[in-house]
């Protein structure tokens, strides 16, 4: 065989060899581009099936509201009260009655709180008005016997002398009867004043003498501090004061009562030597019959920008990290289910838009988030720590009737509990 027919076998047989290479490298493609998927799902299933699965996880939840909300920041300080009065003597005198009682309620005007010893005064005024009859007798016979030397006068019977000295003594008589009526005048007040009453109303706080002592003018009796009406003196930074209007209405917690009431802005102190940079702010209330009281403490609920109507979560709903804020919300599970109360754990990031006293305004920052964080939506609200992304969850729900008659709590966690600001 000669040398070039050698070459072209050689080289046919290449082509063939390569063709046929080719062909099942193509067909061999095809089989795993297209069985490959289900290939891999089945091991997942395969897997599945022997890894356990996770246990559902318990968690409390919230519901998401859409509603009006302002950024609220609370300031502290407490109630003082809006009178207080020392009640003190104006006459000297033994106290002869003294019927009050440290926490006694007092009516204005009409509660006795003292009676000083009357004896005296109206000694006084006997003495003077009996004064006063002479003296009145004595000036109307001078004024008669002046009318008689001023005719006199006219026909120079009486010498100009005389008469200016006639004239001096009805003078003399009209001063000693206006000096008499002053100073009846001035027992009988003093006699009024022996009765003390309470200027206002109020409660009994103090109690400074006692029965049967013997007081001079100035001496303290006892010190009320008025009621109907209680002040909230809070203290509030320079930065959020431009804030708050005098007639503003404020909400005021009052943290020991665990309960919030409203009053109106009485006045903004302008200078403050105890804080710098802060101001005190009066705030008035009603005491409720006596229910709010000097020295409770009490937090002003100062709203710092205008309401806006926001997705609204429970604070507890936000997780807060470094890289960010999320909100687990609790959606219905895309599996099979027996029970309908097994749902599935959503991580959604949000930002904060407003911040309430109990609730934060919050906007869903991926689209998804928007879909799912709407009113009427489940975010945990305990649990949310353990929780990863898709995972199996069931609502705890806690018999109301488990939180009755167990013994109160106090300070913010009632709060937290009762209160609901920021609507």
């Amino acid at each position: 065989m000669s040398t070039s027919k050698y070459r072209s076998i050689v080289l046919l047989f290449s082509i063939a060899l390569t063709s046929l290479l080719v062909g099942a490298g193509s067909v061999g493609y095809y089989v795993f581009a297209f069985y490959q998927p289900q290939l891999k799902v089945s091991d997942q299933n395969e897997t599945e099936k022997k890894l356990p699965q996770r246990p559902l996880s318990l968690v409390r939840v919230d519901t998401v509201r859409k509603e009006l909300i302002n950024t609220i920041r609370p300031f502290h300080g407490k109630l003082i009260e809006v009178q207080l009065a020392r009640i003190s003597t104006e006459v000297s005198g033994l106290v002869v009655a003294l019927p009050i009682e440290v926490g006694q309620k007092v009516k204005g005007g009409e509660t006795l709180i003292a009676q000083i010893d009357k004896t005296w005064l109206e000694l006084t005024i006997a003495q003077t008005e009996a004064e006063i009859k002479i003296l009145e007798k004595q000036y109307a016979f001078q004024l008669s016997e002046s009318e008689r030397i001023e005719l006199l006068a006219v026909s120079r019977a009486v010498s100009e002398s005389e008469l200016n000295n006639q004239r001096t003594l009805v003078e003399q008589f009209r001063q000693n009867l206006e000096k008499a009526v002053i100073a009846n005048r001035e027992a009988k007040e003093k006699l009024k004043r022996t009765t003390i009453r309470a200027p206002f109303d109020g409660y009994v706080i103090r109690r400074d003498t006692g029965l049967g002592e013997l007081l001079a003018p100035g001496t303290s009796i006892a010190e009320i501090v008025s009621l109907g009406f209680i002040d909230a003196r809070v203290t509030v930074v320079e930065e959020y004061i431009n804030h708050i209007k005098i007639g503003d209405e404020m909400p005021i917690i009052i943290d020991e009562l665990g309960i919030k009431v409203v009053g109106k802005v009485h006045s903004i102190v302008p200078y403050d030597l105890m804080a710098p940079r802060s101001f005190p702010v009066i705030v008035r209330l009603e005491d409720r019959n006596g229910e709010l009281k000097v020295g409770m403490s009490a937090t002003a609920l100062v709203a710092i920008t205008d309401p806006k109507e926001e997705i609204v979560v429970s604070k507890d709903a936000v997780l807060m990290k470094p890289d960010g804020s999320t909100v687990w919300a609790a959606t219905p599970s895309q599996l099979t289910e027996d029970d309908s109360s097994v749902l599935i754990a959503k991580p959604i990031p949000v930002k904060i838009t407003a911040e309430g006293i109990n609730s934060y305004g919050i906007e869903p920052e991926t689209e998804e988030g928007q879909t799912l964080l709407v009113a009427g939506t489940k975010a945990v609200i305990e649990g949310a720590e353990r929780l990863i992304p898709d995972q199996r969850i069931r609502i705890e729900e806690i018999d109301p009737k488990l939180l009755e008659n167990l013994p109160p709590v106090t300070g913010h966690r009632i709060i937290n509990q009762k209160t609901r600001i920021g609507r």
